[in-house]
């Protein structure tokens, strides 16, 4: 897995895949991966594991939608972790914490919850790496997902 790179940063949208794995963006800004890669990685592994973070409510939509068309476009079953909102837990997200903890703007709101942004910031670090995804994405919420991936990559 340390053979792992950022790959497309559109609109608020960050991908963070295997090298291995063939992706193709299109002019809507939506991604999208060649079915001969995801069908090489789904027999390999036998399902798709997807590391989601939203951070915001419209991360939250986002998220959910991508979850959704995902599972029904992929032959093979996908696997969800990550933190979300409601909208991402009923498609099937056991979200590590509330969105809300990482739903801060500005430094006079970061201030006083600095030390649990720092803790919820490492958690979820640990939590991607030890589910070991072949996907990780990062909706809104750009603070805490910029620093995330930057934590993610040093780790790989």
């Amino acid at each position: 897995m340390r053979n792992m790179h950022i790959l497309k940063r559109a609109a608020s949208w960050n991908l963070f895949c295997r090298k291995d794995m063939d992706f193709k963006c299109n002019l809507t800004r939506s991604l999208s991966i060649s079915s001969q890669a995801v069908a090489d990685l789904a027999s390999k592994d036998a399902q798709l594991r997807v590391f989601i973070v939203a951070g915001e409510v419209s991360g939250d939509i986002i998220g959910s939608r991508f979850m959704d068309s995902l599972k029904k476009l992929a032959p093979f079953p996908v696997r969800f972790a990550g933190v979300g909102g409601c909208m991402m837990s009923k498609q099937g997200l056991n979200s590590l914490f509330p969105m809300e903890d990482i739903s801060v703007m500005g430094i006079w709101e970061l201030l006083p919850h600095l030390n649990n942004f720092r803790v919820k910031l490492k958690q979820t670090v640990h939590a991607a790496v030890s589910f070991q995804p072949h996907v990780v994405l990062t909706v809104d919420s750009k603070g805490f997902s910029f620093r995330f991936l930057k934590y993610l990559r040093g780790m790989w």
